[in-house]
């Protein structure tokens, strides 16, 4: 047994834009600042520059591409990794799981080292899987390529569930650690604090502000709150609904406001720091298909503001029903009907606010998340 720094690849398909990548990211530093080496190889992706301006290393390979491209990433990680052992590789992807599987059938192999490296060792390091999102596709041909690690890591219970209905998965080799969010940075929102924001983003004291945080792209169904807009015009008239995000239906989302002159209430706002507008607002609304916990759910809670969303992954963790926020089946209308009730009573979302805010300081602080990560990593392989 050994209390030196681990070594951890992470593998994913690419640099892209979202939560899986933030997670990446958050869990990344945080473990380099504990001394631990860190690196992620996957292909390019709207985040590049994130990971370029984070601690981690990141290694560049063609996953995304066809087959030559999977046998090319293949032979850039074998070669990396004769100078560079890791102690545990930690996928994302179906696809990157079974890279992952082709490394370890070679990382048993003695490998020189060069001066001043760790050791070369033997041993084949084990792959934890994290589903980001439940509910995939396991139909021929997938479920041949469907392959979820040595231990599968889930931040909820419906993954938990899905893993062991659907995927069969055995129960003992699931870890349920839930995503965690920094809370020294998404704090309780002032009245102060709230003043300034709306100050900030013009939006009038007497307004009722709701926001979506994400991707413009399937499964958000972000365009369900432009349908919320057009459908409580007479019933809240004052509402002002801001998009935060980016994505490929950004063009879209923004033609149809105009068309329907929802210019007033429905506000496309790019790619932006959510903290402003988590501060302004009275509720954050999240219509999507599917979720993998959703950070931006728990980002706005630790900040004061219940959340309305469908019940996809990471909602029994979060929401508890009519004092944290509300869940809805993944119903259209019904979500737009709930949202019209949800969003008129401001005493209610108050008092659901504060109590979403010491619920998730509560349970989903980040130092609880990395510290359970850590000792799942160091349990794995044996290094402790």
């Amino acid at each position: 047994m050994s209390d030196r720094p681990l070594r951890i690849l992470h593998l994913t398909l690419g640099a892209d834009a979202g939560g899986l990548s933030q997670y990446i990211i958050a869990l990344g530093s945080a473990m380099v600042a504990q001394g631990h080496q860190v690196s992620v190889a996957g292909d390019t992706g709207a985040w590049q520059w994130a990971f370029d301006e984070s601690p981690l290393k990141y290694i560049q390979i063609p996953l995304k591409g066809n087959w030559f491209s999977f046998q090319k990433s293949a032979r850039i990680l074998r070669e990396h990794l004769k100078d560079n052992p890791v102690d545990v590789i930690h996928t994302h992807y179906r696809r990157a799981t079974l890279l992952g599987r082709k490394l370890q059938s070679k990382h048993g192999r003695p490998q020189h080292t060069r001066a001043g490296r760790h050791p070369a060792i033997n041993k084949i390091p084990p792959l934890v899987y994290t589903l980001h999102l439940s509910h995939l596709s396991l139909r021929f041909p997938r479920n041949l390529f469907s392959d979820f690690g040595d231990i599968s890591h889930v931040a909820s219970l419906e993954a938990r569930d899905w893993l062991t209905r659907e995927a069969r998965t055995p129960e003992d080799r699931i870890r349920f650690i839930p995503h965690g969010i920094d809370l020294n940075r998404f704090t309780p929102t002032t009245c102060e604090q709230r003043a300034e924001a709306r100050k900030q983003l013009m939006i009038a004291p007497n307004d009722r502000v709701a926001v979506f945080v994400g991707r413009y792209d399937y499964p958000k169904n972000e365009d369900w709150l432009i349908d919320l807009a057009a459908s409580a015009r007479a019933i809240l008239p004052n509402l002002k609904i801001f998009l935060v995000g980016e994505g490929p239906h950004e063009a879209d989302l923004k033609l149809r406001i105009a068309s329907e002159n929802l210019m007033d209430r429905v506000f496309v706002t790019g790619y932006q720091d959510p903290l402003p507008y988590y501060r302004a607002a009275d509720a954050i609304l999240l219509p999507s298909i599917r979720e993998g916990f959703s950070f931006v759910c728990a980002e706005a809670m630790a900040t004061g503001i219940p959340a309305l969303r469908t019940r996809t992954s990471g909602t029994r963790e979060l929401i508890l029903e009519n004092t944290t926020g509300r869940s809805v089946p993944i119903d259209h209308d019904l979500f737009i009907d709930t949202a019209i009730t949800f969003l008129r009573d401001g005493d209610e979302l108050r008092r659901m606010g504060a109590d979403a805010a010491e619920h998730v300081r509560k349970n989903f602080s980040f130092d609880l998340q990395l510290s359970r990560t850590l000792d799942l990593y160091r349990s794995i392989t044996k290094l402790s």
